[in-house]
C-alpha cells in the first residue's frame, strides 16, 4: 500500500538514495532540500515527488513551508532526516557561528520538524520517524567536536522522543553509519592528508559503506517489520566501531 514520506536532505547522498528508493516502491516522498539539481535527473515512474525548497538553517521558515503542504496532503507515515554539514575544523578556531550552524542543521531542524509533524493532524499512528547520526558521534573525531556533538546530541532527542511519541505507537529511531560513499566523505577527504585517509579506510574492516547499504537499513526502520523497535541508535559501520 502506497505510503507518503518527508525526506530532509532528500537532494544528495543517503537522503537521495532513500529517496529514489521510496518512489521506486510507488509512495510519495515530500522532499527537502536547497538545491534540486541532482533529484531532478531521478526517474520516479511509480511514486509522486514534491519537492519543497528549506534552507534548515532558517529554522524560522520550516513550519510556513511544511504548513503549504501539509494542508492540501494527506497524513504522512514517516520522516527521515539525512540533511546534515560536516566541517573539519581544530577545536582552537572553532568559533559560536560555525557551531550553531552545524546545530542548526545537524540537530535543531529534526527537533524543530518532528515538532510539527507529531501532530495527528500532520502524521498517522504508528508511523516511523528515522534520524540519521554518525558512528562518528559515539567514538568522536579529532577536529570534529562540532560534528561528533551534534551527533551525539541525536541520540539523546530519539530516546526522548520515542519516549514521548509511543502513546500513538510512532516510532522514533537513529542510524548510525560509518563512512559511506557520499559528496559529504568527499569533501572531507579532501581536507585530510593521505595518511589519515588511508588510516580511516582500514579501520572499517568490511570497507566504506556504499549509500544503498544504509538506505536497506532505513527502509527497514520505515517498513512495517520494525513495528517493536524503538528509541533505539542503530549502528551500521563495516565494523568501524568494533575496533
Amino acid at each position: 500500500m502506497p505510503k507518503k514520506y518527508l525526506i530532509s536532505g532528500a537532494t544528495a547522498g543517503i537522503g537521495l538514495g532513500i529517496t529514489r528508493f521510496l518512489l521506486e516502491q510507488g509512495h510519495t516522498v515530500i522532499a527537502l532540500g536547497r538545491d534540486f539539481t541532482e533529484i531532478d535527473s531521478v526517474l520516479y515512474e511509480n511514486g509522486d515527488l514534491i519537492k519543497l525548497k528549506v534552507d534548515l538553517l532558517k529554522i524560522q521558515e520550516i513550519e510556513p513551508a511544511l504548513n503549504s503542504i501539509f494542508e492540501k496532503l494527506a497524513k504522512i507515515d514517516g520522516f527521515v532526516h539525512c540533511a546534515g554539514i560536516e566541517e573539519t575544523v581544530p577545536l582552537r578556531i572553532y568559533s559560536s557561528d560555525l557551531i550553531n550552524n552545524i546545530f542548526s542543521v545537524n540537530v535543531f531542524s529534526a527537533i524543530e520538524i518532528l515538532r510539527i509533524i507529531s501532530q495527528k493532524k500532520v502524521s498517522n499512528d504508528e508511523s516511523s520517524f528515522v534520524l540519521l547520526s554518525s558512528v562518528m558521534g559515539i567514538l568522536g573525531q579529532a577536529g570534529k567536536s562540532g560534528y561528533c556533538s551534534s551527533k551525539s546530541a541525536i541520540y539523546g532527542f530519539v530516546r526522548s522522543a520515542a519516549l514521548e511519541l509511543s502513546k500513538r505507537r510512532i516510532r522514533v529511531n537513529a542510524v548510525s553509519p560509518g563512512l559511506v560513499n557520499t559528496l559529504m566523505m568527499h569533501r572531507m577527504f579532501e581536507v585530510l592528508p593521505e595518511e589519515s585517509r588511508q588510516s580511516l579506510i582500514k579501520m572499517h574492516p568490511l570497507g566504506l559503506g556504499r549509500i544503498e547499504d544504509v538506505v536497506s537499513l532505513i527502509s527497514f526502520l520505515l517498513s512495517d517489520n520494525s513495528k517493536w523497535i524503538t528509541g533505539q541508535n542503530l549502528i551500521i559501520d563495516g565494523g568501524y566501531s568494533i575496533h
